[in-house]
């Protein structure tokens, strides 16, 4: 088994001080793909990843992708592999609790009932064989937008999809797993991978309270909220094997609270003294 992950800043703090030492803490080995900072963009992971993939990994070893600024495993092969096993599909995403980045459009395409806690598909964490991750992305080489009739009428009214979220690879991942559901299972009740972005109703709310905190740094109001709310949530530890703060609003709060040593026990002692 690898972990594999995509860094434009080999030096992250995130990556250095929290994802690599937890990898090496738990026993996995994390496999590092340096990919140029100019010009990247998310959907790139995918490139690179299957490029890797291809070229380095046999098609029946188990691989887990991670996001590289982000996260941090808490336990390793022997539970991955336990906790893999339960899943019916061959290829195991993360989950959430938005429907990120198609908002209210995505909740519209998902025609069974949320599966609670975490309804919706994360691509910050994935677990599966290199083959058939591979044939995923060779059998869907963009976006497969066109298979879904509200999308395709929602362009005839100037609301193109791809155009607007072509660059996420959490878009393109969205979909496949839509027409997947065989092939691609998530993680709802975050046993392998658990995501601790705030939830919101108003998928605005997260890019209103990004750019207040890029204008306000942390004296603003978003900031403020997302450390308290944060500090409360992380009172009750993870049964995951690795955690996620995705968004750089709770990056930022996580590495404030790890320079200020609050955080709680349960994450840290998988990190160096």
């Amino acid at each position: 088994m690898k972990v594999i992950t995509i860094a434009t800043d080999p030096e992250h703090p995130f990556l250095r001080r929290l994802l690599a030492p937890s990898c090496e803490a738990v026993g996995l080995e994390l496999v590092v793909l340096t990919a140029d900072q100019k010009g990247f963009r998310p959907r790139d992971k995918r490139a690179c990843l299957t490029d890797h993939l291809t070229r380095h990994v046999a098609p029946d070893e188990l691989v887990v992708f991670t996001d590289a600024y982000d996260t941090m495993f808490l336990r390793g092969e022997e539970y991955l592999r336990s906790a893999y096993a339960a899943f019916s599909q061959p290829v195991v995403f993360s989950a959430e609790s938005n429907s990120w980045p198609l908002g209210s459009v995505g909740l519209a395409l998902h025609r069974d009932p949320p599966v609670r806690p975490y309804p919706y598909l994360n691509s910050g964490g994935f677990i599966g064989p290199a083959g058939d991750i591979l044939a995923l992305c060779a059998r869907y080489p963009t976006p497969p937008s066109e298979r879904f009739p509200l999308l395709d009428q929602l362009r005839t009214h100037g609301f193109d999809a791809d155009r607007l979220y072509g660059p996420s690879d959490q878009y393109y991942w969205t979909l496949v797993r839509l027409l997947e559901p065989d092939t691609v299972g998530l993680d709802n009740g975050a046993v392998l991978f658990e995501n601790f972005a705030p939830a919101v109703t108003n998928f605005c709310e997260l890019s209103r309270w990004s750019s207040d905190f890029r204008a306000r740094g942390r004296q603003a109001p978003s900031y403020r909220r997302e450390y308290a709310r944060l500090r409360t949530r992380l009172q009750t530890p993870s049964g995951a094997a690795q955690v996620h703060f995705a968004s750089s609003l709770t990056k930022a709060v996580v590495l404030d609270l790890l320079d200020e040593g609050q955080l709680p026990s349960w994450l840290t002692e998988v990190l160096p003294q």
